[in-house]
């Protein structure tokens, strides 16, 4: 009687459990580089054969196989303290912290990490969209009962994300599954293989000329003129003009540099690096900028001796205080920019559309990409172009009007009734 025939080494086998279950079971590559036996379970024969023919294909095509128990969760937790908080800034860490404790852990924590697919992400972040988030996470039982007006009264606010925050959610996906391929946690980074659709953008539209003429008028003469006057003229940032110190700037050349930022974290004024590397920068002061700050110098000495012994800003050398001498809270100048934006009757905008403003106010006076880049202090030039320098219509009309006239010379041999005076040549 003829033997039966053995597989060959590493053809794998499928055998049939004790529950009904089919397992197959072959040795493949390893992250490590070594060979390991690994399983695979299906319903049927046939589904544990699939399995584990592609298991096969992905080791012979030089695929490892990973060989990772973690969950998303414990992952994403993982990355969250060992990679990126040494790597980001504490208000980015922050803004991680939330978006993987609020969304990614309820969503997808609880997957295992090897076995997550383009699929599952892609779910994930159609869920989410659609998702009251004030009824997910319990906001509003959160609040004391006497403040609670929708999901805890079972009336759905619709609070849904922002096509930003799901955007955002997969954008942080990448970055850690990335970092798990590189420490052979998984073969390859599946968030890659997910795309989503258009969306929607924030329409930003930045003060007009006559409105900032408005704005610093009013502006100017109060306490907080000089920061209006830099984030209007020269576009700094609302953490960098927090942070600026006197050494910093040189009124006799006319000259600022951009070290550090100050921002609120956590509950926490924190004053840090800024931005990105090109943002620690050089600017030079248009005339008005020096003027303000001369007399924000001048205020900030009376203040000084009016304090007396209740000054507290000794040793901080910020330009930009209170009365006593501390930090501004940054939410308290955009209140004071709500306030000013009434007071010179221009639209309601954020405080950092006073950037947006500067970098289109510049372009449209002629200032070249790379010039704008360098005052902002943008890490590349297609954020310059793609982000902060919006054309308005009066100025399309008036780039019309020049190429109007340009056709009108043109023209200029055309006879009164309309026809061309150059003969035509058959």
């Amino acid at each position: 009687m003829a033997k039966a025939k053995r597989n060959v080494n590493g053809e794998g086998t499928i055998v049939q459990r004790r529950d009904g279950r089919w397992q197959g079971a072959a040795y493949v590559l390893t992250a490590d580089g070594t060979y390991k036996r690994r399983f695979v379970y299906g319903k049927t024969w046939d589904d544990a054969h699939d399995k584990l023919t592609r298991l096969k294909a992905d080791s012979h095509s030089g695929m490892p196989v990973a060989t990772s128990t973690l969950s998303v969760g414990e992952y994403m937790t993982y990355w969250l303290t060992q990679v990126a908080r040494l790597k980001v800034r504490a208000t980015t860490y922050v803004t991680y912290e939330l978006l993987v404790r609020n969304y990614i852990l309820p969503g997808l924590g609880k997957k295992k990490l090897i076995r997550l697919t383009a699929r599952d992400i892609r779910s994930f972040l159609a869920s989410t969209a659609r998702t009251c988030q004030c009824c997910a996470q319990g906001k509003d039982k959160a609040r004391p009962e006497h403040k609670r007006r929708c999901c805890a009264l079972r009336k759905c606010c619709k609070k849904l994300p922002s096509d930003r925050t799901v955007r955002f959610l997969l954008v942080l996906l990448r970055s850690a599954l990335q970092h798990a391929v590189r420490e052979d946690e998984i073969p390859r980074n599946v968030a890659k293989n997910v795309e989503l659709g258009m969306g929607t953008k924030r329409e930003i539209e930045p003060l007009t000329v006559q409105e900032g003429r408005q704005l610093l008028a009013a502006a100017r003469g109060s306490r907080l003129w000089a920061v209006y006057e830099l984030a209007v003229r020269v576009g700094l940032r609302r953490g960098e003009i927090l942070g600026l110190r006197w050494r910093d700037v040189d009124l006799h050349e006319g000259v600022i540099t951009v070290r550090q930022t100050l921002q609120r974290v956590s509950g926490e004024l924190l004053f840090s690096a800024p931005k990105t590397q090109r943002s620690a920068r050089r600017v030079a002061l248009p005339a008005e900028c020096v003027a303000a700050l001369r007399a924000r110098r001048a205020e900030q000495q009376g203040d000084r001796r009016a304090a007396g012994e209740q000054w507290l800003g000794a040793g901080s050398d910020l330009v930009f205080t209170t009365k006593k001498g501390t930090p501004i809270e940054p939410r308290n100048l955009n209140r004071s920019f709500t306030a000013l934006c009434d007071r010179a009757k221009v639209r309601h905008v954020r405080f950092h559309d006073l950037r947006h403003t500067c970098a289109s106010l510049l372009h449209e006076q002629g200032a070249d990409a790379r010039m704008i880049m360098e005052v902002l202090g943008h890490s590349s030039i297609r954020v310059t172009m793609d982000v902060y320098t919006f054309v308005r219509l009066d100025s399309q009309r008036s780039a019309f009007d020049r190429v109007g006239d340009a056709l009108r010379d043109i023209n200029e041999g055309d006879d009164d009734d309309g026809t061309s005076s150059v003969p035509v040549v058959i």
